[in-house]
């Protein structure tokens, strides 16, 4: 009976010592979201539109800076197309250094925010330092992580969009105004040389 007790034991410890040592899973979701990441901004920087779609799943939304949403990978390509490629493009170029802020990380999904500190150059040479606050959603789909959700957003009362158009719309005002000054100058001047002129007066 000790020898079978012995040889169980032995047994046991041999099976225990043979497998590999469990990685916890939240480390393993935090190290997948942060390669998830790195692969987004190498391929947002290089312009690699094809490797960046890789890393969306196929029911993504995306809400961009103007409001508008995407839905699907194939959306994302559509938009960026329009924006940033196609004929007609709103935006010449963008620089971007992401800044994860805080991130909530579950053994299958993760909820990440921070700030693009994003950059743009519009078609029309117009410069617009954004920086961006963006909530990202992450889901685990088999043997991948991928990016569900993403919200971007800047502050509505408070933007370089916002101070652009001011600009704009006082160089319009200013035009405007100095426009029907001129017009008025014109048609007063003209007016008063029509008016005939007071003769002399005569005694009565």
């Amino acid at each position: 009976m000790k020898t079978f007790i012995l040889l169980a034991s032995l047994f046991l410890a041999l099976i225990a010592r043979s497998q590999p040592t469990p990685v916890p899973t939240k480390l393993d979701a935090t190290a997948a979201i942060t390669a998830l990441r790195t692969g987004l901004v190498d391929s947002f920087v290089k312009g690699d539109i094809d490797r960046l779609l890789t890393y969306l799943d196929p029911e993504v939304v995306v809400t961009w800076q103007n409001g508008e949403v995407c839905k699907g990978p194939e959306a994302v390509r559509a938009y960026h197309q329009k924006m940033m490629t196609g004929e007609g493009r709103v935006v010449k170029s963008i620089t971007a250094n992401p800044e994860i802020l805080g991130r909530h990380v579950d053994t299958d999904w993760a909820v990440s925010w921070g700030n693009l500190h994003d950059d743009f150059t519009l078609a029309d040479g117009s410069h617009l330092p954004l920086n961006t606050l963006f909530t990202a959603t992450i889901a685990r789909r088999g043997d991948q992580w991928l990016v569900t959700g993403f919200h971007a957003s800047v502050n509505a009362f408070d933007n370089p969009i916002l101070s652009l158009a001011l600009r704009q719309t006082a160089l319009w005002t200013g035009l405007g105004a100095g426009l029907v000054g001129l017009v008025l100058g014109v048609v007063l001047t003209r007016l008063l040389a029509r008016r005939p002129a007071s003769g002399p007066a005569t005694a009565p």
